[in-house]
């Protein structure tokens, strides 16, 4: 039986550690049928923010630069492309507010969509439970259930975290190394140390919070907070989480103080459908790999912490930030897509967002189906595999044997364009995160036997 991505993702609303293992199902062989493509947002202004929340800029860009684009509409599009950039000045913009606290629906939700993402990101729960209810709040007068009840999630988690002190640097960041290696199903793995003891943890930039399970919380000595609350999962589902607070956590010798987990039962941890079994004591999530500023994951077996680049010209972003979601550019068969950099997935995808996009590419392909098990549940999709495709990432062209495509009209319409898994990121001697200059850079090719 061959198997399909185990991905630890977390999207940006529900916060969801979605844990899953795919199988294949094997049904008959067929081709793609069209199906209806998902349903376009309300109005111009939430399209616009729901194409950010997917990592695309152009939109923004091209709206901002039209010279008909009112002044509001323009103060909310340079806060949201700050945002992209990950500029701790984003959600400072009076207007911001003004807009958030205004009598026009459309403006003050995209305002608080800022609001909330941006303060989150930033460890700023306070203003993140405050934006988020007020968000909330608005997406159930606008009939956005779906919308809401994420949004709701996210000001309840936040809630708890306000109670505990933010996160910081004790000193400052060191540059140092740390082991890293593959774990059984392609997943890198580093090891740190929380509250002086050695802890292996899944390398995951698709999680918004890093992540215990419980009994690895326990024997770590992370204090748990009292009072419960409910997190997404990739299967469309909910799991229950506490927060958790480790005094200190050592990585490759910087020392980050008052670390905040999400603490989820040992049971939604392990996943016996890989076979012999698979579980996952610890995850690093994206929080504390932006507080190191920027890193490197080399495939000889070491995560680096490094000093700032310095360089007189510096090459463009091809990294876009939405709240705690990270997205690297990506070009497919000539055409640039923002796809979802999740190194918790060890296979790269493209989902029903891009199928919609592209019907004859998707037409003349082999479909099949793929069981999903995540934290708390399963549920199985349909999709279309394409062999061979081209792809390239910072300038370097590459050849997938197979790359899945989800199909439209199978299950609720996905968020993002599609995921960039580890099996791309291994291809190469190295990957660097810069979280200063936004860029994904890629070390020199390995020999296809070594990925």
């Amino acid at each position: 039986m061959r198997h399909l991505p185990v991905s630890l993702l977390a999207s940006a609303l529900a916060f969801a550690p979605a844990i899953g293992a795919a199988a294949l199902l094997a049904p008959p062989p067929a081709r793609a049928q069209s199906r209806a493509a998902p349903a376009p947002a309300a109005n111009p202004v939430d399209a616009l923010f729901d194409a950010a929340a997917r990592g695309e800029t152009a939109p923004l860009e091209r709206a901002l630069a039209e010279p008909g684009t009112d002044a509001d509409l323009r103060a909310l599009l340079r806060a949201a492309l700050a945002a992209t950039r990950l500029d701790p000045a984003a959600g400072r913009d009076p207007a911001l507010r003004r807009l958030a606290e205004g009598r026009d629906p459309v403006l003050r939700r995209a305002a608080l969509r800022i609001l909330t993402e941006t303060a989150f990101a930033q460890g700023d729960y306070a203003e993140a439970a405050r934006s988020g209810r007020q968000l909330a709040e608005g997406l159930a007068a606008a009939g956005m259930a779906g919308e809401a009840a994420a949004a709701e999630r996210v000001w309840r988690l936040a809630t708890m975290l306000v109670r505990h002190p933010r996160r910081g640097v004790d000193g400052e960041v060191r540059a140092g190394a740390t082991p890293a290696r593959r774990d059984r199903v392609g997943l890198t793995r580093i090891d740190l140390r929380v509250n002086g003891q050695a802890q292996e943890a899944v390398f995951d930039t698709g999680a918004n919070l890093s992540v215990l399970a419980a009994s690895t919380a326990q024997r770590l000595g992370v204090r748990i907070e009292q009072g419960e609350t409910a997190i997404g999962n990739g299967v469309e589902g909910t799991v229950p989480t506490r927060i958790g607070v480790a005094a200190r956590v050592e990585i490759a010798g910087t020392v980050l103080t008052d670390v905040a987990f999400l603490i989820i039962d040992d049971a939604n941890l392990n996943f016996p459908q890989v076979p012999g079994g698979y579980a996952i004591p610890a995850i690093l999530g994206l929080p504390e790999m932006r507080a190191l500023g920027r890193v490197r994951i080399e495939q000889a077996g070491r995560l680096v912490v490094l000093p700032p680049a310095e360089e007189a010209q510096p090459a463009l972003p091809n990294l876009h930030a939405a709240g705690n979601e990270l997205f690297a550019d990506v070009t497919v068969e000539g055409r640039t897509i923002p796809l979802h950099l999740d190194t918790g997935a060890d296979r790269t995808s493209l989902s029903a967002l891009y199928a919609a996009t592209a019907p004859a590419r998707v037409a003349a392909l082999q479909t099949g189906q793929a069981s999903f098990s995540s934290a708390g549940g399963t549920r199985t999709r349909r999709f279309a595999t394409w062999p061979d495709a081209p792809v390239s990432v910072d300038g370097h062209s590459l050849t997938l044997p197979s790359l899945q495509i989800g199909l439209p009209g199978d299950g609720p319409a996905p968020r993002f364009n599609g995921v960039l898994g580890s099996d791309v990121l291994r291809r190469f001697e190295s990957y660097t995160l810069d979280f200063r200059t936004m860029r994904l850079s890629l070390g020199a090719p390995v020999a296809p036997a070594a990925h």
